[in-house]
Formats: structure tokens, sequence, C-alpha cells
């Protein structure tokens, strides 16, 4: 019986590498765990205004500028209202695409469909359909048209 373990463990003999390696494991996850039990400790006493009174910032004014993220032009000023001798009827926007289309009466009283970056006439380019205007350049300044909502739209007898 030489070859077998002995059945009385001896204390003073040191363990062979695997008990070693379960040792060092558990002392590993001791020590996670405790880390773990601190922090959660430390958030739970923690005021939760630690870093003081917090405000959103305001957002940029974003009056009179044109945002397109996919072709960015930069700031552009507030347009001038247009003086041309043109009537807005309609406009259909393409947000998905960044254009859009405008229904716009010319000074012969003849209504016409122009496209995004269309020559409406000599010198008058639409550059931009909103909802209720169109922009203009006309001639390097841009100017905006807007639909006229001053009367009653056009069909109804305001029955």
């Amino acid at each position: 019986m030489s070859g077998d373990q002995p059945l009385i463990r001896n204390e003073n003999a040191p363990p062979d590498w695997p008990a070693r390696l379960m040792r060092a494991g558990e002392a590993l996850g001791w020590a996670i765990a405790g880390l773990v039990l601190a922090r959660a400790v430390w958030l739970a006493i923690t005021p939760a205004g630690a870093l003081g009174d917090w405000q959103a910032p305001a957002p940029p004014s974003l009056a009179g500028v044109a945002v397109d993220p996919f072709f960015p032009q930069g700031e552009v000023p507030a347009d001038a209202v247009s003086s041309l001798d043109l009537a807005l009827v309609g406009t259909r926007v393409d947000a998905a695409a960044g254009r859009g289309s405008a229904i716009i009466a010319t000074p012969d009283g003849q209504q016409q469909s122009f496209a995004t970056g269309d020559e409406i006439m000599p010198g008058v380019r639409l550059v931009a359909v909103a909802f209720d205007s169109v922009t203009l350049d006309r001639g390097g300044a841009r100017e905006t048209l807007y639909i006229d909502e001053s009367g009653p739209a056009p069909g109804q007898d305001g029955k």
C-alpha cells in the first residue's frame, strides 16, 4: 500500500497544483464580489445630485437657417419676401431626397410645375420647397415666395 494516498491528511504538506488553482480562483471571486458590494453601497449612499442641478443646454437658434444633412451649405441668412409677379399655387415636398416641386403661376397667368433647380424665369431659379413656401434664387439673392392664404381656398364658397 505504499502507492496509495494516506487516509490522514498532513496539513504541513503543500497542496497539489489543482487545489492551489481552485483556492486562487475562489480568492479572486471573493475579491470581485467585494468590489461589487462596495460599489453598490457607494451608489446607495451617494446623493443623486452629486454633480449639481443639471439643465439641458438651450438649442441654437435655427431661425433663417436651412439645414440639409446630406448637402450642407452652411448658414443661410433669412430670405426676403419675393416681390416678383409670381403666385405659388401648391407644393410637393420630398423630404426623403431633399427635393420637391411647386406649381407656380407665372406673370402670363400660366401655371407650371417646377422642380428644385429649375429656372422659373430668366435669372430666377427654384432652390428649395417647403410646406407653404418656396425659396427662389434671384441673381444670387435668396427670396421666399409664400402660398397666398389671405382668402378662402379656391372652390370654397364659405359654406
